[in-house]
């Protein structure tokens, strides 16, 4: 008789499964833009991803221009880098170090036509020279708060709605970027979006105890195409993810799907913000992640998947 109810009860957390599948399959398909490349391989992840439930699932994304837009009123939002850049508590020195990095090293971050391979030199460069711009600007701990207040980031639709539901069923929350630590926890926190289930690994700056002055950055540097280590061994945020063996992983460069080397996990669904070069970049896009959102879209399918995990 046991045996009889386990069964039944097998064959209907079955059938709500399916009928949970095939609900968000057609989500999927009334999205206008998102792109799949192996729905079947998709369809595989979900159906584990449901199975399994909210208590064997957490989340990683990447912060600028993925939790951000990419476009705002016809221009780039800001970074946590540049939140930094337009503050008017910079000097003007400082800031035109900045714009000449980026003019210099952003066309090869984008460019489509070189492999990851030939760009990592290049980030390593643009990054430790933007770590040591920062340095020489002196910037003082008690300024970081006004900094944010001054440039608030744009965030990127449906993205609230996803930080809620994972706070609500206690879902961890990583938010790993290759900008700086300090203004992206700020910008967080200042937006009541930095929650008790989320960690957030970035470059970060550390302030000299008697004059608060940022005077060096701790841990590893972190740019857009080494995002495999969070470094996290040890910490109360690695305990949460035991036994968490599915991960959804999130960003918007071609070096986020790294993301999903930093945990141990037995299904991965990576999903891809391609926010600009569509036409050149799509394909190398839906070969990397499950699952691609073109046209700087919407967070709203993650959410219809976190929502459904019971």
């Amino acid at each position: 008789m046991d045996e009889n109810l386990a069964y039944q009860n097998d064959i209907a957390n079955l059938t709500r499964t399916k009928s949970i599948l095939n609900y968000l399959i057609t989500i999927i398909f009334s999205c206008k833009n998102v792109e799949i490349r192996d729905f079947e391989n998709v369809e595989k992840k979900l159906l584990k991803i449901i199975s399994d439930g909210k208590d064997n699932v957490h989340l990683i994304s990447d912060f600028d221009m993925t939790i951000t837009k990419y476009w705002y009123n016809g221009k780039r939002s800001p970074s946590s880098h540049d939140i930094l850049t337009r503050s008017s508590k910079v000097s003007e020195n400082y800031r035109k170090r900045c714009e000449d990095l980026k003019e210099k090293f952003y066309p090869i971050e984008i460019n489509p036509e070189l492999t990851t391979e030939q760009k990592y030199p290049y980030m390593v460069e643009w990054w430790e020279n933007a770590d040591q711009a920062i340095l020489d600007e002196k910037i003082h701990k008690d300024t970081i708060a006004d900094m944010c207040r001054e440039t608030p980031v744009v965030y990127r639709a449906g993205i609230k709605d996803v930080l809620h539901t994972c706070k609500n069923k206690n879902i961890p929350f990583l938010v790993f970027s290759a900008g700086v630590q300090n203004v992206i926890q700020e910008t967080l926190a200042q937006s009541n979006l930095l929650f008790d289930n989320m960690n957030v690994v970035s470059n970060k700056m550390a302030f000299n105890e008697e004059t608060g002055i940022c005077d060096r950055f701790v841990g590893p540097l972190f740019h857009v195409f080494n995002k495999d280590n969070f470094g996290l061994e040890g910490t109360d945020y690695e305990k949460r993810l035991q036994n968490r063996n599915n991960v959804i992983i999130c960003g918007d460069s071609l070096g986020d799907i790294k993301m999903a080397d930093g945990v141990k996990h037995e299904t991965c669904l990576s999903i891809g913000f391609l926010n600009l070069n569509k036409e050149k970049m799509l394909d190398k896009y839906m070969n990397t992640f499950d699952i691609v959102i073109t046209d700087d879209g919407s967070f709203d399918l993650v959410n219809e998947i976190l929502s459904i995990l019971a």
